[in-house]
């Protein structure tokens, strides 16, 4: 028991290092039917505190928040995005803590569930989430905008 607690606290110490402190955005740069998909992440101390996903409109309005586009997308595919919004930062989480247990060194993107209802929400979450790594590896903190 006592190798896997040290194992555990070495491979989230090495891991965390990658990772620099700070706040990283992204957002699609084309907005489909009007709405743009984003991500953050906020790094303290070399891991990651906070991660957040959503659509936005030109308006800055977003898509968790309203209720006309959830109650719309929730008649035709049984989710939406004041759900998925929630469900795809824990399913993040919950992947990477599998990582932290299996992994030595490298810091991997961990499986992330494809939502029933929300696959194109949740691909695009996983390619922003891959940008948003990548930038807290270097440490170039900001907003960004990426085709998707």
């Amino acid at each position: 028991m006592k190798k896997i607690i040290l194992y555990l606290i070495m491979a989230t110490s090495i891991l965390g290092a990658q990772l620099k402190d700070g706040r990283y955005f992204v957002q699609e740069k084309e907005y489909i039917y009007g709405w743009a998909s984003t991500a953050s992440m906020e790094i303290e101390e070399g891991k990651i505190v906070k991660i957040t996903t959503d659509k936005v409109n030109k308006k800055g309005e977003l898509a968790s928040k309203n209720d006309w586009y959830n109650k719309e997308m929730f008649a035709k595919n049984k989710t939406n995005p004041k759900e998925f919004s929630i469900i795809l930062p824990k399913n993040f989480i919950k992947g990477l803590k599998k990582d932290y247990e299996l992994k030595e060194v490298d810091f991997e993107m961990p499986k992330i569930d494809i939502i029933a209802g929300a696959t194109d929400s949740s691909k695009s979450f996983k390619k922003m989430m891959e940008f948003l790594v990548e930038k807290s590896k270097a440490g170039t903190t900001g907003k960004y905008k990426i085709k998707l």
